[in-house]
């Protein structure tokens, strides 16, 4: 989860980047413009460790397990997708079909390769944050950036290969996307067009509906309990036309909530409800 003293600049650079690419990040319009917004952020969380010097371990590992990797993944993450998109073969749905399956093969064998420091990344652990986030403990070649040139003052062991992590997971949300396209059925499409004006859109913040994706998995009554959550995930996509490519992460940042319930939205809701019925009785007995 990014501190808070991060949080709106990094909303302000996600912003922009929607106001160049796209809203649901898929897209590379302006791969220059956006490479020098991301450039900007890091020189500036690069200043800010420079002029103000951590209060503790916890918040050294904090900034270089967290807040630098969700800002650089997406150095990683718009140099991909501009690979992919602009190597797209034109031909068949067959042909471009395999291409995705492909870079999705690429993307998994990445995860492999680095599968004890991914299972470390998926799980969120702390038992090597020490070693793998303080700075005093990086060593000559840190894994992954094996041909980066990476600064002693601003990198870490392992927050390169995490904010990779992060990267390739948008990537592999956005190449499932496509292909969940290219394999749509025409009536599917047909039918869509003629409901589009019935179409809802979410309003509140993302976090707030991965609330209810892990609520509904939890409780398992979708389809007896077999319903994965990426369906789930997918299905409030399409519902409410929002992108929910970072839920994994987003359901992370609930869990390592400490001022907060873990499920603030959902008791919000719950609270809700109980007044509204709680308020009609009050209005019936008057």
């Amino acid at each position: 989860m990014i501190p808070k003293e991060f949080d709106s600049r990094y909303s302000v650079m996600t912003a922009r980047f929607a106001v160049i690419n796209g809203s649901l990040n898929d897209s590379v319009v302006n791969l220059n413009d956006t490479l020098i917004i991301i450039k900007e952020n890091l020189s500036s969380l690069r200043d800010h460790i420079r002029t103000k010097s951590f209060l503790s371990d916890q918040d050294e590992i904090d900034f270089f397990k967290y807040t630098k990797p969700a800002f650089q993944a997406w150095q990683h993450y718009y140099i991909e997708l501009y690979n992919i998109i602009s190597s797209t073969p034109v031909g068949t749905e067959d042909m471009i079909r395999n291409y995705y399956v492909n870079e999705i093969n690429v993307i998994d064998r990445f995860f492999k390769i680095h599968a004890f420091f991914y299972q470390y990344y998926l799980k969120d652990e702390n038992s090597k944050d020490n070693i793998y986030f303080l700075r005093r403990y990086r060593s000559l070649f840190p894994p992954s950036a094996e041909n980066s040139s990476l600064e002693t003052e601003f990198s870490t062991e392992l927050d390169h290969l995490f904010s990779m992590f992060r990267a390739y997971e948008m990537l592999k949300d956005f190449i499932i996307r496509r292909i969940k396209l290219l394999i749509k059925e025409t009536s599917d499409i047909f039918i869509n067009t003629l409901l589009k004006k019935r179409q809802r859109s979410w309003s509140g913040d993302k976090v707030d509906l991965v609330e209810i994706a892990y609520g509904i998995y939890y409780t398992a009554r979708v389809n007896n309990g077999k319903a994965e959550i990426s369906d789930i995930i997918h299905w409030l996509e399409d519902s409410f036309n929002v992108d929910l490519s970072q839920a994994y992460r987003m359901f992370v940042d609930i869990r390592r909530r400490k001022t907060v319930s873990y499920t603030k939205y959902l008791d919000e809701m719950r609270n809700n409800i109980n007044a509204q019925i709680e308020n009609s009785f009050k209005f019936r007995s008057k």
